[in-house]
């Protein structure tokens, strides 16, 4: 908020979903898209003063890999950035420094102190799979990216809304009849076509969904568990 990226309203409306449905605040905030991951490494960076670390174009040491195994990068959300070996000090990149408990319990199966730096959790996730398991990943992704070629239709613009036109003009006859019947009748068949490109659109969408989860999940880089935990 100091740093005007997040107004009052928007803050207790995350408040009110964290309460909700739990996960971390800041979480919350990018997922209801109050604040993109980038400004957020960057208030949690300043805040905590914290340095960040840009893991996109980060080449992590043998030993600092070494130090970490997978399951317990993955199990915590972190990346080691750095070792020193003989200081025994493991740097990790985290998107959520103030979990100390985390961080002790990583320090624990690590054998290792735990020195943080802040990076976005999408960007420690691509990290992980880069790195760990030798997958190719980008920041972002589309249907394109696996194959999958994604219609889009578009919309005519909303009729204009119909005019209040009194019952009796000037006690004339009133304002109905054919060309009133028309106008209404052609009005309604412009939103009847609306919604029923909308519907189309929607289920070219959920295929494209369903076709890109069952490619991944051929591949073996997704369950459906997996994929159910993040959209719940």
């Amino acid at each position: 908020m100091d740093a005007g990226l997040l107004s009052e309203t928007q803050l207790r409306s995350a408040l009110a979903e964290q309460r909700k449905w739990g996960g971390r605040l800041g979480l919350t905030l990018v997922q209801m898209g109050f604040v993109d991951e980038s400004s957020m490494v960057h208030a949690l960076s300043r805040q905590l003063a914290i340095p960040t670390v840009d893991l996109e174009n980060l080449a992590p040491s043998a030993i600092a890999m070494q130090a970490l195994r997978v399951d317990i990068a993955e199990r915590y959300t972190v990346f080691p950035t750095a070792a020193e070996p003989a200081s025994k000090l493991l740097t990790v990149a985290t998107s959520d420094p103030t979990n100390v408990e985390s961080l002790q319990e990583l320090a624990f199966h690590t054998g290792q102190r735990i020195q943080v730096v802040v990076a976005s959790a999408s960007s420690i996730e691509r990290s992980i799979r880069r790195h760990y398991h030798g997958e190719i990943t980008s920041a972002t992704a589309s249907p394109l990216v696996f194959g999958i070629e994604e219609s889009t239709f578009e919309l005519a613009p909303p009729a204009e809304p119909l005019e209040m036109i009194p019952a009796n003009r000037g006690g004339g006859a009133p304002a109905s009849g054919p060309q009133r019947e028309n106008e209404l009748t052609q009005r309604v068949a412009v939103l009847t076509q609306q919604v029923a490109d909308l519907e189309r659109m929607v289920a070219q969408q959920a295929r494209s969904l369903r076709a890109m989860l069952e490619l991944l999940e051929t591949r073996g880089l997704v369950t459906r568990d997996d994929y159910l935990a993040k959209v719940r």
